[in-house]
């Protein structure tokens, strides 16, 4: 049994992307390996991956083994053919080339998710017995307050990331060293809360476009 806080989480969010680079080709192992004549990648290089496997697509990975004209996807297992189909996982990877590190983080918040479920009875069972299965999950948003300073450099990316509406990289370092990276949409309000006797703050919502990826370090 293990506990832990999440107290000294360092978070940070992209703020520039390379040039993406274009796959040829996406194998079915694990971990996945992505073919790309000339990349440059080096390995520890982040993210966001474009496939045609869309329970790959949109998500955050690692470089890793880097070679020439390929690359793992760390953390990619795409051996199942079922789930990621031979030869349909081609597409392209973005890695990001510059963070800025979020500070004065009062709060840090998790919403949506929740499991849907489709809900049944059938007319001969006089038991009225019901019965469901799950369909989607709700959306999910990391919601984070932090204290107001326009002079702080999140100050400005965040503002211009809100105005780009694109998406970003969000990154939680977690005290142990593991990693959580997150693709998402962000959103930023500017304008600080003025609530009489508490220090002024700002909020920032990310929402999630896949699931996250962890590395242990």
């Amino acid at each position: 049994m293990s506990t832990s806080f999440p107290n000294g989480t360092l978070l940070a969010v992209s703020t520039a992307f390379s040039a993406a680079k274009v796959l040829s080709a996406v194998s079915n192992a694990n971990p996945a390996v992505a073919t790309s004549a000339g990349h440059g990648l080096t390995d520890g290089a982040i993210g966001v991956l474009t496939s045609g496997w869309p329970d790959a697509t949109d998500r955050v990975f690692r470089v890793d083994d880097a070679a020439t004209d390929a690359f793992d996807l760390e953390g990619l297992d795409s051996s199942g053919t079922s789930r990621y189909p031979a030869g349909q996982g081609i597409g392209s990877f973005a890695p990001v080339s510059a963070w800025v590190t979020l500070s004065q983080v009062r709060e840090m918040t998790k919403s949506g998710g929740e499991q849907q479920f489709f809900t049944w009875q059938y007319l001969e069972d006089r038991s009225g017995t019901q019965k469901q299965r799950p369909t989607f999950k709700n959306a999910k948003v990391i919601n984070v307050t932090l204290d107001y300073d326009p002079a702080l450099a999140w100050y400005a990316a965040l503002d211009a990331a809100d105005a780009a509406k694109s998406a970003v990289v969000l990154r939680a370092t977690l005290p142990n060293g593991a990693v959580i990276y997150y693709s998402v949409y962000p959103s930023f309000d500017a304008d600080p809360s003025l609530t009489m006797n508490e220090n002024m703050t700002n909020s920032a919502t990310f929402s999630l476009l896949s699931r996250l990826t962890r590395y242990d370090s």
